[in-house]
């Protein structure tokens, strides 16, 4: 009995100590602008698909094959920059979008090849076209337990049983 809930108990520390965080935080962007509507989430620290920085004190980082709802219709945006300096701030081409070029403050921080986005609403400027905005902030999370709290729980329905089995064949053998 003892060496059976040894076992457990290692086992649950094991488990606990190999298992793995939760990932970034998801960031929500809402755009909305004379092109029309994107709402679309990120990773609050993303790795980009690709990167250009072939030009001193100009940086672009892009991302393929977003899932977000684009001009109010669930779609992939086959591609989604962010730039500084002579690129573009936001840029975003997706069915049902119109042009989407906008420049304006900077939307990240840190370098292209690990961006960290800042949160907060920005105006972005398109000269021909007309301005847009988009707003950046924290996704609601799902509340789902991570994989070290699962392996705790199954482990602790485990012990509990097999507390309740030896205590009720303990009880039966009193009353032989």
């Amino acid at each position: 009995m003892k060496k059976g809930l040894i076992s457990i108990f290692c086992a649950s520390a094991i488990a606990l100590i190999g298992s793995t965080g939760a990932s970034a935080t998801p960031f929500l962007f809402d755009f909305s602008g004379p092109s029309g509507t994107a709402v679309f989430q990120l990773d609050s620290n993303p790795t980009p698909d690709y990167v250009n920085t072939f030009l001193p004190g100009t940086d672009q980082f892009g991302f393929n094959n977003v899932t977000g709802t684009f001009d109010g219709t669930a779609g992939t945006a086959s591609t989604i920059n962010f730039g500084e300096g002579i690129y573009a701030s936001l840029n975003i081409v997706a069915p049902g979008l119109g042009f989407t070029q906008f420049s304006g403050p900077p939307l990240f921080t840190g370098s292209p090849d690990a961006p960290a986005f800042s949160l907060g609403t920005f105006t972005l400027i398109n000269p021909f076209f007309g301005n847009g905005t988009l707003t950046i902030s924290q996704a609601a999370a799902a509340a789902v337990p991570e994989p070290a709290a699962w392996t705790l729980m199954l482990f602790g329905f485990g012990a509990t049983g097999l507390a309740m089995r030896s205590r009720r064949a303990a009880g039966n053998r009193a009353l032989a």
